[in-house]
């Protein structure tokens, strides 16, 4: 019996993952040092790794443990302190950075950030989303 939930079975995400980086089971098998034949009866739904293993593929196809296993479905989602802004095709507007740094709380040697810092961390922030940007358009022309 597969194992599935309501987003849909690891082994179905496990094997379209798979398919869209363009490697084999055995490739696949190699990179966690298990069998092709290990990660068929995973995709078939038959077994699945252990929790080493998940966040190991989850790392090799660049997606989230929780995508992986069904737990959300945009496979670019991160940990809830990463913001929504991070993982999109669009900049981040000037008012969504200065959320993000007024719920971050950051502090420097305990102090509070003064305005020449937030514009230091906003030009980082932004640099940071542009280089993020190019790998996610190089990786999908893979």
């Amino acid at each position: 019996m597969p194992i599935s939930n309501k987003r849909g079975t690891f082994a179905e995400r496990l094997r379209a993952l798979r398919e869209k980086k363009g490697v084999t089971q055995k490739e696949v098998g190699d990179l966690v040092g298990v069998t092709d034949a290990a990660v068929g009866m995973w995709e078939q739904g038959k077994r699945l790794p252990d929790a080493e293993t998940i966040a190991r593929l989850a790392d090799f196809f660049g997606v989230t443990v929780d995508y992986l296993v069904g737990r959300v479905d945009d496979p670019a989602s991160h940990d809830p302190s990463t913001p929504p802004w991070w993982h999109r095709d669009t900049p981040p507007t000037d008012v969504e950075l200065e959320e993000f740094l007024k719920t971050a709380n950051i502090h420097f040697d305990g102090a509070p950030l003064t305005d020449e810092d937030k514009e230091d961390i906003v030009a980082y922030l932004r640099f940071r989303w542009e280089r993020e940007k190019k790998k996610r358009e190089k990786e999908s022309k893979k």
